[in-house]
């Protein structure tokens, strides 16, 4: 047993209590179990940890250092994350990071196994050469690893999240666990890879890394024109090669930069992906086929979906940190929605915004002043405004 309190969503407290047992005499139990009349969930668990010996972590020391390759399988389990509480921290539970340091010192040939259902901390991932993100693979996960472990399978997945390299670094950080009985998700558009990218935080591993048995190469991405209006298909290629002895399958991601975008947008964004299957030497071509929604983003002044025109660039790589090629495109479609967020200057050099402010404006656009305004919204100017 870890030995410490906890607690569920429900506030219901699990106290673990340490007796001294003597082996082959019989004892008898006497639990008091009291429930709130509220909770949704009443439960008695009653269970022991298994016979450890006097320093567990020194004997898969010594069994390690005896060992050609040693597998570490750490992580977590429902009592520490599932639904309706978080995790405290990032951190491995117990002495496992502790446990991995001391093995990979005695084996450099030390793999790592982590079944987990989020992200953990690392600090001795530079010790290791493998590290096999598992996940929760239910009643086959054994044999599965041992598919994967043994080359009889070869990995092909990616992370559908980030990595920190420390808890300080995720982007809800500094909102959790909120104050007076609220959280605010203060990281606004800016979750996961988005935040990471925009604050050019070096992630642990990034949203969409991988590795493989074999490893793949990117070459000629093209996109089937420069110039794209609402309704056109915008589609755009790339040759994908395992260059190397065994067959795999590569996730081909395309994220899209909006170059000119007018309000503070995530550096880029995933728009699609593929998988693609490859024999040692194959090329296949994958193309992907983008639409105005891709490019569009929500404008909480309007309110709604707009895309303007601009300039577009597509990147295609292997993870989000991963980017092998890029090419740009521009957007020709409506101009954007015109609303009281918008400056003066960018109204006036729209003909409907003109219309509409010489009309209720008039001789005020040329008062000598009037330069000053023109970097301000209309909200802005209405502060101005007397009652």
């Amino acid at each position: 047993d870890s030995g410490e309190q906890a607690t569920d969503a429900d506030s219901t407290v699990a106290e673990p209590v340490r007796v001294v047992l003597e082996e082959k005499r019989p004892y008898r139990l006497t639990v008091e179990f009291i429930t709130n009349p509220d909770a949704r969930w009443r439960m008695l668990r009653l269970g022991c940890p298994p016979v450890l010996p006097a320093d567990p972590i020194q004997a898969a020391v010594d069994l390690a250092a005896q060992a050609d390759v040693a597998v570490i399988v750490a992580g977590l389990s429902q009592e520490w994350e599932s639904e309706g509480f978080d995790r405290p921290d990032l951190r491995l539970v117990g002495q496992q990071d502790e446990l991995i340091a001391r093995v990979a010192a005695a084996n450099p040939r030390t793999i790592v196994v982590l079944n987990v259902g989020s992200p953990v901390e690392m600090p001795w991932v530079e010790t290791v050469p493998a590290v096999l993100q598992q996940w929760y693979g239910g009643q086959e996960a054994g044999n599965a690893l041992a598919d994967v472990l043994f080359g009889d399978v070869n990995p092909s997945a990616k992370l559908p999240t980030t990595f920190p390299q420390r808890y300080v670094d995720n982007p809800a950080y500094i909102n959790f666990p909120g104050e007076n009985g609220k959280v605010y998700y203060g990281e606004g558009i800016f979750v996961g890879y988005r935040y990471y990218d925009k604050k050019d935080i070096a992630p642990l591993f990034p949203f969409g890394h991988g590795l493989s048995y074999t490893t793949f190469a990117y070459d000629n991405l093209r996109v089937n024109g420069d110039s794209f209006a609402p309704g056109d298909d915008i589609a755009v290629s790339v040759d994908v090669t395992n260059n190397g002895a065994v067959a795999g399958q590569e996730v081909v991601q395309l994220y899209v930069h909006d170059v000119e975008a007018r309000l503070v947008r995530p550096l880029q964004e995933l728009k699609a992906f593929a998988k693609v299957a490859l024999q040692p030497g194959e090329t296949k071509t994958v193309t992907f086929h983008l639409d105005q929604q891709s490019l569009a983003f929500y404008d909480p002044a309007v309110p709604g979906w707009v895309t303007e025109p601009g300039q577009f660039e597509v990147r295609v790589g292997r993870s989000s940190r991963d980017i092998c090629l890029n090419a740009a495109f521009t957007w020709q479609g409506e101009r954007h929605t015109l609303h009281v967020g918008l400056k003066l200057e960018a109204l006036l050099a729209d003909e409907r915004g003109a219309a509409i402010l010489r009309t209720h404006l008039g001789d005020l656009l040329n008062h000598p002043e009037a330069g000053m305004a023109m970097g301000m919204t209309l909200v802005q100017l209405a502060g101005f405004v007397p009652d």
